[in-house]
């Protein structure tokens, strides 16, 4: 789990990985889901490709955005495998 401040820019990094060696790849495709703590649908959408394997995402965030428990979801297929992970990030206040 991550602490996130609202307001700030939301940056997903996600790696890649064959699901039988470890080796990085790149997916045929990817997807990142974010959801709020209400199960909104804040962001839905492919990743940027910055070097082999390594994939990212940047959502903006309202300083209004619900404090709580959000949860990424990142997905990818790879050799016609599903390729998937979700990490929770706490929103809170900014200080």
């Amino acid at each position: 789990m991550y602490k996130h401040e609202r307001g700030n820019a939301l940056r997903i990094t996600a790696v890649f990985t064959d699901p039988d060696d470890g080796s990085l790849v790149d997916p045929s495709s990817t997807t990142c889901v974010v959801t709020t703590p209400d199960d909104t649908v804040v962001h839905s959408g492919a990743m940027s490709q910055v070097g082999t394997g390594t994939y990212r995402a940047e959502i903006a965030t309202e300083f209004t955005s619900d404090l709580g428990y959000w949860l990424v979801k990142v997905y990818g297929t790879y050799d016609s495998k599903q390729i998937a992970n979700t990490e929770k990030i706490k929103m809170v206040e900014v200080k």
